[in-house]
């Protein structure tokens, strides 16, 4: 007697499609890790993402999401007030857990922003430097900042003040301080995300849709320019600005101090250059950009070496037997020629942008 398997076989094809489908997948995802593996492989050390370096950005980025979340949660649970449970069949999560909206952004291809990620590697690079500065400082030193901030100039102890808090708040909250152009990308993102987690009756997804838009519309204006390090920076040094002749001294103790951000805006401004340029060049480890910028400021031999030694003792990766050799060449050119070489950094940043893209097509 035959046996009849056709309808068992349609159940078993069915009940095994998934698992095709998740092997199909892993083997792609397999391919595509295959392929990240190989171009590490070809990669320079010098062009390698150092572990310290992708392990800062990524707690950076989790703080940065966190906090962003958390405020657009409450903005916009206020906003539905009364209406929460009759929109909303699980409330929206104050507490937000970065990590999964960070694996969304992530998953969703997102992230892969390259001004974002250029900041935010720039930032934790920054921070680095800093903080070796600041551990081989002086012993003994006088507090350079604190004496400012104690200075009977009003405007000038006040920006002492205002830099350091900001400093301080940044640094304890290891949240990103983005211009207000990657900050707002970065919150419609979180919206985004946020309200996927929101299981919400679908007669009432427009309603809790201008929930968060206009949770996000008010965390954006609520910015605070006082709060942000960069501005302080600018404030204080427009003030020290206003004594040219100390600006090398000045640079000096920024460096002997730690206060990186402080070194790159009292530079980009004796320059009138970007200061995300200027960044750029500090945080180059051959140095040939900063050593022209720093003399583009009129900054002699002895400060440029000494400049040079500071940065060299804070990085092992400097070079400073290099600089030594070069001192004599750097000192020989002129301020105006160093402006010279400089003159794409002053141009504005969509057109450097624009300029560069051309010209790295014409080197391919």
């Amino acid at each position: 007697m035959s046996v009849d398997h056709s309808g068992t076989s349609e159940v078993n094809k069915s009940d095994s499609a998934p698992l095709f489908a998740r092997a199909a997948a892993a083997a792609s995802r397999a391919e595509v890790r295959l392929a990240g593996v190989i171009d590490d492989y070809f990669r320079s050390e010098e062009d390698r993402l150092d572990d310290r370096t992708r392990t800062a950005t990524a707690a950076m980025l989790r703080a940065t999401v966190q906090t962003i979340a958390q405020d657009l949660s409450a903005r916009a649970s206020d906003h539905l007030g009364d209406h929460l449970g009759r929109f909303c069949t699980t409330t929206p999560p104050r507490d937000v857990g970065a990590a999964a909206l960070v694996h969304r952004l992530r998953e969703s291809g997102l992230l892969r922003d390259r001004a974002l990620m250029a900041e935010l590697f720039a930032q934790v690079r920054q921070d680095h430097l800093s903080a070796a500065l600041l551990a081989r400082g002086a012993a003994g030193a006088t507090p350079w900042l604190h004496d400012l901030a104690g200075s009977p100039d009003r405007a000038l102890a006040g920006a002492a003040r205002a830099y350091l808090d900001a400093e301080s708040l940044r640094r304890s909250g290891r949240v990103a301080d983005l211009p207000d152009m990657l900050r707002e990308r970065l919150i419609w993102w979180v919206a985004a995300a946020l309200r996927e987690r929101w299981a919400v009756a679908a007669p009432s997804r427009t309603a809790v849709d201008r929930a968060i838009t206009k949770a996000a519309q008010r965390s954006m204006s609520a910015q605070n320019d006082q709060d942000r390090s960069d501005v302080a920076a600018d404030r204080l040094a427009a003030a020290l600005g206003r004594a040219p002749a100390a600006l090398p001294d000045h640079l000096i103790r920024a460096l002997e101090e730690g206060h990186l951000l402080l070194f790159i805006t009292l530079l980009s401004q004796a320059l009138a250059l970007d200061d995300r340029e200027v960044r750029a060049l500090v945080l180059d480890v051959h140095g040939e950009g900063l050593w022209l910028a720093l003399r583009a400021a009129d900054l002699d031999r002895v400060a440029i070496a000494r400049i040079g030694l500071l940065l060299a003792d804070a990085d092992p990766r400097r070079d400073i037997e290099t600089l030594a050799d070069m001192l004599d060449a750097i000192a020989q050119v002129a301020p105006d020629e160093a402006m010279d070489s400089l003159a794409l950094l002053a141009l504005p940043a969509e057109f450097r942008s624009a300029v560069r893209a051309l010209d790295n097509a014409v080197m391919r």
